[in-house]
């Protein structure tokens, strides 16, 4: 029997670089519409089936794989070979409280997993580093994408103005309602002096995710030609995206999508 053709979302950028990377999606051919998550999905067969078919589609072995344990929090951990298949086969092996992970061996997968908070992929094509952050508001605001960007910067002296960046489906700025605190919260950082992340509409605040990890890498030093955005907003998309606003609305099942990235093996 012929084996469904999964739609991967990719980065046209990285893509030209050869860069072996991809988002996850909602998926009905596959069990829990396609989760990745052992928090979320049926049964922890059903997550791991869905990794070994997604992985298997973006070009990577699944079993590799390396996870944290994502608390909404900004700390990025530097891995290697040592670290292979650590949150890969079930989460009580995944790196504890780590949002983002970086490396620079080849071929082994870094993985960050969705459901409204963006994924940010980052890749360094002269010094071949790798990273793969997951930045809700609370990790954004926490500077997550800065203290990425500086951990590459310390460790293999990377130029900010030679990464390139992808912002992967999120949550919108269309639908994404929040309280003061978060915007009380991310003022507070005086890194967004023209409120550009910062929404008022009908008396009620939007907080701007796309927007707010621009601006960050931004400030790191990053190009704005150098990053690419999704613009998908995982709320009005929920059909195609785990969402967990959706969810709380009682509107779908909940789950999640991943984020995978890898230094390319070989030149590329």
């Amino acid at each position: 029997m012929a084996t469904h053709r999964l739609n991967v979302f990719r980065f046209h950028h990285l893509s030209e670089l050869g860069v072996p990377h991809g988002m996850t999606r909602r998926e009905p051919s596959l069990p829990s519409d396609g989760d990745v998550s052992f928090a979320t999905a049926g049964s922890p067969p059903e997550a791991r089936l869905n990794r070994q078919r997604w992985w298997h589609a973006i070009g990577l072995d699944w079993r590799r794989t390396v996870c944290g344990r994502q608390v909404h929090g900004a700390r990025v951990a530097l891995v290697s070979e040592c670290e292979a298949g650590r949150g890969a086969d079930g989460p009580d092996t995944a790196l504890p409280a780590t949002d983002g992970l970086v490396t620079a061996d080849p071929d082994l997968p870094l993985a960050v997993f969705c459901a409204d908070c963006a994924p940010v992929l980052l890749y360094d094509p002269v010094h071949r580093v790798a990273a793969a952050l997951h930045a809700g508001w609370r990790g954004t605001v926490a500077g997550i994408v800065l203290e990425a960007v500086n951990l590459l910067i310390t460790k293999f002296g990377t130029d900010p103005a030679q990464l390139r960046a992808g912002i992967g489906p999120a949550i919108g700025p269309c639908c994404y309602e929040v309280g003061d605190e978060v915007i009380e919260s991310w003022l507070s950082r005086q890194l967004d002096r023209e409120h550009r992340a910062v929404i008022r509409c009908d008396g009620r605040w939007h907080f701007d995710l796309w927007e707010a990890n621009l601006l960050a890498l931004e400030l790191a030093g990053v190009p704005p030609a150098n990053v690419e955005l999704a613009g998908i907003c995982t709320r009005c998309r929920s059909g195609e995206w785990f969402s967990h606003r959706a969810y709380q609305a009682g509107h779908i099942r909940a789950g999640r999508f991943a984020a995978v990235i890898a230094v390319p093996a070989g030149g590329g």
